[in-house]
């Protein structure tokens, strides 16, 4: 049996992943949740997860009573107090995101938990793409956001940690996920657009929506995630994307199909905003040569069922 921390166990990448296991591995894997809840916010439930930490991640004794108290195969780490939007208070995304990933790098050390995932975010790390340029695993990287800059230090920390101490990491790249179980009302276009359309509310654009980026239907990434672990690929840095990219003002024209009375508006884009952004993911289908996609088109109906669904 697997055992598994999950850090940011009820986020949106979380609860997917918690899913996931419930229906593909009941009897494979146990999962401890640490989150900033007790309980799932929305009061979703898993059959795999054996107890939940609540608490602050920067609280470095709280995540020490964890480690204390039982040992991991793995740890994932799927954590962030900010998103590019909320990054702007650069010495509180340090002190909240960059010193208690370090804090968890040492107690990883100290009670010799040493398999570690980081999701890292591939739009925010790399930075603008230039047309017909999809950024590979080896090129440079160049943050627009203090979200990104911390996600690439998070990175670097874990090759130190590798090189000083043996610690066996593998850093995702992912690109933009939606899909089911997301409920948050700030980050993911797909899903807040979506969700604005349903409620009959506008829709703000920032920029003028041609914006080309990279999305990925969550429960495929699930999938790549739980293929790479199986492969047990570490000491590497994948990018986990569709490898296409869409507009944002194509998916707007996509929602309003489903919902015709759909309204958005446009306003300045913000300077952290990444206009361009595609992956090269060829890293990623020599590991899994039998990689599937969900389409868009079915990924945003699957979405729109569950966003039904959930409402009734």
């Amino acid at each position: 049996m697997k055992k598994i921390l999950l850090l940011g166990g009820f986020g949106f990448i979380g609860t997917n992943i918690l899913k996931y296991i419930d229906n593909n591995f009941l009897t494979d894997s146990r999962v401890v949740v640490f989150d900033r809840f007790k309980e799932h916010p929305s009061n979703v439930k898993f059959k795999c997860v054996e107890e939940v930490y609540d608490g602050d991640f920067s609280d470095k004794e709280i995540l020490r009573k964890i480690f204390i108290k039982q040992s991991f195969d793995l740890i994932l780490h799927s954590i962030s107090s900010t998103v590019p939007a909320t990054s702007q208070n650069i010495k509180y995304d340090i002190e909240s995101n960059l010193i208690p990933t370090i804090d968890l790098l040492d107690l990883l050390i100290e009670y010799n938990n040493k398999n570690i995932i980081y999701i890292s975010s591939g739009g925010a790390v790399y930075g603008q793409s230039t047309q017909n340029h999809k950024h590979k695993e080896v090129d440079n990287t160049m943050p627009l956001s203090s979200y990104g800059v911390i996600k690439l230090a998070i990175e670097k920390y874990l090759y130190l940690y590798q090189h000083y101490y043996g610690l066996n990491s593998l850093i995702v790249r992912l690109s933009n996920p939606y899909g089911l179980y997301h409920f948050s009302k700030k980050q993911g276009v797909i899903n807040v657009a979506l969700r604005a359309a349903f409620e009959n509310k506008n829709f703000t654009v920032w920029g003028d929506g041609t914006a080309l980026k990279d999305y990925i239907f969550i429960e495929d990434f699930c999938t790549i995630l739980f293929k790479l672990i199986d492969k047990q690929i570490t000491n590497n840095t994948v990018n986990i994307g569709s490898g296409n990219i869409i507009s944002v003002n194509q998916i707007l024209n996509k929602i309003e199909n489903i919902c015709p009375n759909f309204i958005w508006e446009y306003l300045p884009q913000e300077n952290f905003d990444i206009t361009h952004f595609e992956l090269d993911i060829s890293e990623l289908k020599a590991i899994i040569p039998d990689l599937r996609f969900t389409s868009f088109e079915d990924g945003l109906s699957k979405t729109f069922e569950w966003l039904i669904h959930k409402n009734k």
